[in-house]
C-alpha cells in the first residue's frame, strides 16, 4: 500500500476532502485510468476528469486542490514505474487547465517522417521540428510513438535501445516498411 507523503499539502490532506481525493486516487479503476492516459501519451489526469467531478462537484475546481491531485498522482505514478515527460502540458479542459504528462523510463519519443514520394521509405528521428533530414527528398510528417511495442509493431524496429543511438549518433535512423498484408 502506497503512502502519500503530503510535505507542503499537510493541511489539506488531513482535511476531509484531502483523505477522499487520496481514496479514489488509489483505487485500481482510478490507476488504471491514469495508466491508459499515460499509455496514450496524454497527460495522466485527463483520464479521471469525469470521475473527479462526478465524485467531488465544484470542490475539484479550488486550485490548492487540482495543485494536490497532482503531487498525489505523480507519486502514484513514480511508485509504479513512471517517470515524468514533461510538466505543464495544455490540457484545456475542465476541472484542469494544465497536466503533467508521465512515461516509462524505457520509453523515448520520436517522430516518423515519410517520403512524400514512396510513403514506405521512413525515417525515424527524436525531433519533430528542425529534424536533421536526409536531403533531396520531400518529407512529410507522419506520427508519434514513445514505446519499444509500437516501434516494433508499426516500423520493425526490435532493438529499441539501437534505434536510441543511430538517432543520437546520426540524426535519424532510415527504413522501409513493406506491407504486413497483401491482398488475395
Amino acid at each position: 500500500m502506497l503512502i502519500y507523503n503530503p510535505e507542503k499539502f499537510a493541511s489539506l490532506f488531513e482535511s476531509d476532502i484531502g483523505q477522499r481525493l487520496w481514496s479514489f486516487l488509489v483505487r485500481p479503476e482510478t490507476i488504471v485510468r491514469l495508466e491508459t492516459a499515460s499509455e496514450l501519451s496524454k497527460p495522466t489526469v485527463e483520464g479521471i476528469e469525469e470521475q473527479l467531478l462526478q465524485e467531488f462537484g465544484e470542490a475539484i475546481l479550488a486550485d490548492r486542490v487540482k495543485q494536490m491531485v497532482g503531487h498525489m498522482v505523480r507519486q502514484i505514478m513514480e511508485h509504479r514505474g513512471w517517470g515524468l515527460d514533461q510538466s505543464d502540458v495544455k490540457v484545456q479542459s475542465i476541472p484542469f487547465m494544465k497536466a503533467a504528462r508521465y512515461r516509462r523510463p524505457d520509453w523515448s519519443t520520436f517522430h516518423v517522417f515519410r517520403n512524400a514520394g514512396d510513403p514506405r521509405d521512413v525515417v525515424i528521428t527524436d525531433r519533430r521540428q528542425n529534424a536533421a533530414l536526409p536531403e533531396g527528398i520531400r518529407w512529410v510528417y507522419y506520427a508519434t510513438f514513445a514505446s519499444p511495442l509500437k516501434a516494433a509493431i508499426a516500423f520493425g524496429v526490435n532493438d529499441f535501445r539501437q534505434l536510441r543511438e543511430t538517432v543520437r549518433s546520426a540524426g535519424y535512423h532510415r527504413l522501409r516498411v513493406e506491407r504486413m498484408l497483401r491482398r488475395a
